[in-house]
């Protein structure tokens, strides 16, 4: 690792910066095509291409590698706490990769003076050096696409000036453009982010989207200091290379199993007909009860994790921890034992009228909640209903 980065090092310092002839050198934004093969390839992807045509040099700067064989990584990732580097390889090989996953790659050649490019390649030269290769990665704030972005923005030769925005947006309307297609994906992420990826933000902010970037640059000009006023893009170019892998799974993605709503829909009318059967028998059908709570305190004890010790943005405040929250496994503790508890009869209680409340009250929650949610909080509030009129009987019992 060590040895490829002074390789590269001593390349860029050489050839780029010191060349007499600085229209040699041609700066390139690569933007990824989104792809269904991993999870975070869903998203695309976005890389630097630097090619000078006087020395035949022509590498690829990528600032969204990581290393799954680190200790911990998954805890680390989860946590917020996942380190980014950047690498570097020949633009053939990059190339080669990506066409082979049936990706496609849009190149889009960067308007950047003569004068300045020198300034870029010094600070990717920086960006190279041991103690500054790694990043702290951040989803919506510095990620693989931002980090382009910011040097695209500080070495253009004046002020990037980007399109008025044409809409409002949040940054979760962003997240669905890109997870729309997988259901069950979308609505993982809305249980996870709270309501802080539910405000308005700007057109620049938006920009942490490979496609979003790319689109953008292409109406996009700058405004040097003496008034000229640029494209930031000169050209254009499309490997054309785009996968039908995309199209299947839309189409996949219409099937019974893989929609939420439907699947939590049908469990909601289980649900209702074991409660049914438990008020008219006067008695609770325990497995039914002790799956559900089971389920929702794992699924609380995740959405509690995430808002008490991760840093990811977004996850702090989450108004899902209402109805799915680590105090579940309470309501599972009592199902599976026959001793009437009377904390477990107050918290039952409790729950009710809490889920009652969130019902009530859940189109003026300020953040989105997930439409396939609200099956599975009438699964909760009916089993707890059906507790609580069980627990009133027994109080009213002489």
């Amino acid at each position: 690792m060590k040895q490829h980065i002074i390789y590269i090092l001593t390349m860029l310092s050489i050839s780029p910066v010191h060349s007499q002839h600085q229209d040699s050198l041609q700066i390139s934004l690569l933007t990824v095509s989104p792809r269904n093969t991993e999870i975070y390839t869903i998203y695309g992807h976005t890389a630097l291409r630097l090619q000078n045509t006087e020395t035949s040099t022509d590498i690829v700067f990528n600032w969204g590698t990581f290393d799954t064989s680190r200790k911990n990584f998954m805890y680390n990732f989860v946590r917020g706490e996942t380190d980014y580097y950047l690498s570097s390889e020949p633009y053939i090989h990059f190339k080669r990769a990506y066409i082979t996953s049936g990706a496609q790659i849009i190149e889009q050649t960067l308007n950047i003076p003569d004068s300045i490019k020198p300034l870029l390649v010094q600070e990717i030269n920086k960006n190279l050096l041991p103690e500054n290769i790694e990043y702290r990665y951040n989803y919506f704030f510095d990620n693989c696409t931002l980090r382009p972005r910011d040097i695209i923005e500080k070495y253009c030769g004046g002020i990037l000036v980007y399109p008025e925005q044409d809409k409002k947006i949040t940054l979760r309307d962003l997240v669905h453009e890109c997870t729309s297609p997988y259901p069950w994906m979308k609505f993982g992420i809305d249980i996870v982010i709270g309501s802080g990826a539910d405000s308005l933000i700007s057109r620049r902010t938006s920009l942490f989207l490979p496609a979003k970037l790319s689109e953008t640059l292409n109406n996009t000009y700058i405004q040097f200091p003496d008034g000229i006023r640029k494209p930031i893009i000169t050209s254009v170019i499309s490997s054309n290379n785009i996968s039908s892998s995309a199209a299947t799974e839309t189409k996949a993605s219409t099937s019974f199993l893989s929609n939420p709503l439907s699947v939590f829909t049908s469990l909601f009318f289980f649900y209702l007909i074991i409660n049914l059967c438990s008020i008219k028998k006067k008695t609770i059908f325990r497995l039914p009860f002790a799956l559900l709570f089971m389920t929702a305190g794992a699924g609380g004890i995740i959405v509690a994790f995430l808002m008490l010790f991760s840093t990811h943005p977004c996850v702090s405040s989450n108004w899902n921890i209402i109805w799915l929250n680590p105090l579940y496994l309470i309501g599972f503790a009592s199902t599976i034992t026959k001793k009437r508890y009377k904390v477990f009869t107050l918290y039952h209680s409790i729950n009710f009228y809490l889920l009652t409340v969130f019902l009530l009250f859940l189109q003026w929650i300020p953040q989105h909640i997930d439409i396939a949610c609200l099956p599975l909080v009438l699964c909760l509030w009916i089993a707890e209903f059906t507790i609580y009129l069980t627990n009133i009987k027994r109080v009213s019992q002489p």
